[in-house]
């Protein structure tokens, strides 16, 4: 977590992943001429609003 946030009420957040993801968030993220914090920010947000629930399950 940062300790300076950008504006009031905001969070500053690290997500550590594999390369090829996080190579994959930068090439979308560029291709519509967005930072990729900020595209990752839409992907969230989106998601959140729609309501949608994750399903997740181990690995075998």
């Amino acid at each position: 977590m940062s300790t300076k946030p950008i504006g009031k009420n905001t969070k500053t957040i690290g997500i550590n992943m594999a390369k090829e993801m996080a190579d994959e968030l930068e090439v979308r993220a560029h291709s519509m001429h967005l930072s990729t914090s900020k595209s990752c920010k839409v992907i969230l947000t989106e998601w959140l609003e729609s309501g949608s629930k994750l399903t997740l399950q181990e690995q075998k």
